[in-house]
């Protein structure tokens, strides 16, 4: 049961998708750019005032590089507070992952 979670979850994530109109505005370009573009680059920054290296630099590069997460999605809608921007960040940055990670996957394959 409790390895269902998961996939119960990113499968209530499209449920609740599905059912709103995708509005993109300042607050949503704003979120997905510092998500998918400046955090990583925080990151990557902090692994260098650290000194790492190898798979731990690369994995902490690579985890902060991906999309938003879903559980303030889900969270809210369980508690009836519903976020469209957050709804739409989510969506977006899903899709435009695409393209960065790919491109820390590059920068980061000489840590």
């Amino acid at each position: 049961m409790g390895l269902s979670a998961t996939a119960a979850a990113l499968f209530l994530t499209g449920v609740i998708l599905s059912a709103r109109k995708l509005k993109i505005n300042t607050m949503v370009i704003t979120s997905t750019i510092t998500k998918l573009l400046i955090q990583p680059a925080i990151a990557w920054g902090i692994v260098l005032i650290f000194g790492l290296h190898g798979s731990v630099a690369i994995t902490a590069i690579l985890m902060i590089a991906l999309s938003a997460g879903f559980f303030g999605v889900v969270f809210g809608n369980r508690f009836g507070v519903q976020s469209p921007d957050a709804e739409a960040v989510l969506l977006l940055s899903s899709v435009l992952c695409i393209l960065s990670l790919p491109l820390f996957i590059s920068l980061t394959s000489g840590i």
